[in-house]
C-alpha cells in the first residue's frame, strides 16, 4: 500500500473513533498506552488476529503467536504517534475525554457510542470488535512492560 493511500485511510476520525471507544471500555488508561492503540487497531493484519477465534490469554502469547503482527511495530508506533495525539486532542475538545496529568479517563456523560451506529463502517465495526480484546490484553500491564515487550524505541 503507498503511503497516499495509507494517509487515507488512516485518518484522524477513524484514530478517534479507535482511541474513543478503547477509553469507553477500559474507563481511565495512561496516556503512554493510548500511544500503542493505534499501531495495533490500524494494522489490518493485527485486527485480523485480535477479531480471530482463537483465545488471547495474554500479551505475552499474543506475540509469540502471531510474530507477524509486530515485526514493523515500532515503526508503526513512530508513525502513528502524530496521529494518536490528534484523535486524544479531537476527543477532548468534543468531550469525550478528559486528561488530568497523564491520565486519560472517558466521560460517560458524553454519549459516545460508535458502535451502535450503522453509519461507520466495517472497517471501524471490525475495530470495535478487536478493541474489546486489545483491552483485556492490555489491563494487567504497566506502561513500562508494555514497551518493553513490544520493543518500542523512544
Amino acid at each position: 500500500m503507498n503511503q497516499t493511500s495509507a494517509t487515507i485511510n488512516n485518518n484522524e476520525a477513524l484514530a478517534s473513533l479507535a482511541v474513543g471507544y478503547l477509553l469507553k471500555v477500559y474507563g481511565t488508561i495512561s496516556a503512554a498506552k493510548v500511544m500503542l492503540i493505534l499501531p495495533f487497531i490500524l494494522h489490518p493484519p493485527t485486527v485480523r488476529k485480535l477479531r480471530g477465534s482463537s483465545l488471547k490469554r495474554s500479551l505475552e502469547e499474543f506475540i509469540v503467536k502471531s510474530p507477524e503482527c509486530f515485526i514493523s511495530f515500532n515503526a508503526r508506533f513512530n508513525d502513528y504517534l502524530p496521529l494518536s495525539v490528534n484523535a486524544v486532542t479531537i476527543l477532548q475538545e468534543m468531550n469525550i475525554i478528559s486528561i488530568v496529568r497523564d491520565q486519560i479517563t472517558y466521560n460517560h456523560a458524553s454519549n459516545f457510542s460508535p458502535e451502535y451506529s450503522s453509519h461507520v463502517g466495517k472497517r471501524a465495526d471490525d475495530f470495535f470488535v478487536a478493541i474489546n480484546t486489545l483491552a483485556d490484553l492490555f489491563r494487567d500491564q504497566n506502561e513500562n512492560s508494555l514497551y518493553l515487550k513490544l520493543k518500542i524505541e523512544l
